[in-house]
């Protein structure tokens, strides 16, 4: 059983998605390597068994290495892979810009590109939540438990940083945001930085690769050169080369996969037997 939703109103400048999954059925598990997508956004996560997953620097790395049971991922713009070697019962969030912030008092630029166990930024509060979850009996607890913890780190205004990434999402440009936004550009670009890990140029080039996905993945996607022009590339090579740049492999190569989750790509394609 997985959960999946919006989170509570409140949260919602800093938060994207909340989530919780059940572990997988015993006898059903298997290690499997996976190609993770960047988002554009930092990600929580939290496993409450013991099973490792690994970062590999190549699908030939035979050990990898073992990632803390909880932790924050930073932004991103290039892909990388992990090995599971079975699913766990786990609980976790997708960050918006500003919410390292005030979660953790961290600026993003901090950890981009980088996986940073949970306890070196909160110590022991971060292993009483853990404990706390791995008591919980359903994942709805599990899930409820967690964002009231969230809530709880709360700041009571938003800050700047939720309306920078607004301000640029609905911008035509960076130029057109900055002067829309009152600040310098190299203020602008500083503090949107601090916010969300990425400068403001590359975090629009991952959403628009976001939004190239979710589009291939699409039961009826268009064909690459009208989809190239609908998301605004300069032609259908730019397409190609920016989505390999960002997913390790061509548009044609992720629509053979049909991944079940999008940003998860089974480094071989699973049997649909």
């Amino acid at each position: 059983m997985n959960r999946r939703r919006a989170p509570h109103p409140l949260l919602r400048p800093f938060v994207r998605e909340v989530w919780s999954c059940a572990a997988e059925p015993v006898g059903e598990s298997q290690a499997r390597i996976e190609r993770l997508l960047p988002s554009g956004f930092m990600h929580l996560v939290l496993r409450l068994d013991e099973s490792p997953v690994r970062l590999l620097r190549s699908p030939d790395d035979a050990q990898g290495d073992a990632l803390a049971n909880a932790v924050l991922a930073g932004a991103r713009t290039a892909p990388y892979l992990k090995r599971l070697h079975a699913r766990s019962a786990s609980v976790g969030a997708t960050l918006l810009p500003g919410a390292a912030q005030w979660l953790f008092g961290l600026d993003a630029d901090a950890i981009a590109g980088r996986h940073v166990p949970l306890e070196a930024l909160l110590g022991a509060e971060a292993r009483h939540l853990r404990a706390r979850l791995v008591e919980a009996a359903t994942v709805d607890a599990r899930l409820a438990l967690f964002e009231a913890w969230l809530l709880a780190r709360r700041p009571p205004v938003p800050g700047q940083a939720s309306a920078l990434a607004r301000l640029l999402g609905q911008s035509p440009s960076v130029g057109a945001a900055v002067r829309a936004s009152g600040l310098s550009h190299r203020r602008f670009e500083l503090q949107f930085r601090q916010a969300s890990g990425l400068n403001p140029k590359a975090w629009l080039r991952v959403r628009r690769f976001q939004a190239a996905v979710k589009a291939l993945a699409a039961r009826e996607a268009l064909p690459p050169a009208e989809l190239a022009n609908t998301l605004g590339y300069s032609d259908q090579s730019h397409f190609i080369r920016e989505f390999r740049a960002m997913a390790g492999l061509t548009p044609g190569r992720f629509r053979a996969l049909a991944p079940d989750e999008p940003n998860h790509l089974p480094l071989v394609p699973p049997s649909r037997g």
